[in-house]
């Protein structure tokens, strides 16, 4: 006799709900090792999708459950700026070593410095962004890029108040009753 559980029909299977990925952290992120973060688009909610070096974690924000998504300014791209400046003028000092090995060294850093702060500079602003439900205040990192933020946000904040207006109705029916 066989176990119900596993003799499944065809018509009994569910496929997995189709997800989009809508954001993801920075390349940096992803060539070290450490922290990685997407969120992926659902039918009803997103996932947050985070992995720390060998593990991962999952959390569902459903649309109706999102009481908010702030935002404020974040002064690390200026930060990060301010080092990758220092680090390219100190690879400059490779150049007072009046031999050729020393050129070819500070021709490497200026260039690997040079472009990570361009990089940055180019990347913009920093935010540091956080979804709040009724259980939990969640930051989001990959949305704190300033393109990235307005994509999320017009992607994102219309299928949420979409979700929320038939709720919002029937709170202010059951609140005239």
């Amino acid at each position: 006799m066989s176990d119900p559980a596993f003799s499944r029909g065809r018509e009994t299977e569910t496929r997995p709900a189709p997800y989009r990925k809508i954001a993801v952290t920075g390349w940096t992120s992803r060539l070290l090792p450490g922290s990685r973060s997407e969120i992926y688009l659902g039918e009803d909610h997103l996932l947050h999708a985070k992995q720390i070096m060998l593990f991962e974690k999952y959390r569902r924000f459903y649309f109706t459950d999102i009481e908010a998504i702030s935002f404020s300014k974040s002064n690390r791209w200026i930060w990060l700026s301010a080092v990758w400046g220092f680090l390219l003028f100190c690879s400059l000092f490779w150049y007072v070593g009046h031999q050729t090995w020393c050129y070819i060294v500070g021709a490497v850093f200026c260039l690997v410095f040079g472009g990570l702060l361009l990089l940055n500079l180019i990347a913009g602003r920093t935010y540091v962004v956080n979804i709040q439900t009724a259980a939990q205040i969640r930051r989001l990192r990959p949305v704190e890029r300033e393109n990235q933020l307005i994509r999320f946000q017009q992607t994102v904040v219309p299928i949420i108040i979409q979700a929320q207006q038939p709720q919002q109705i029937q709170q202010s029916n059951e609140a005239a009753v």
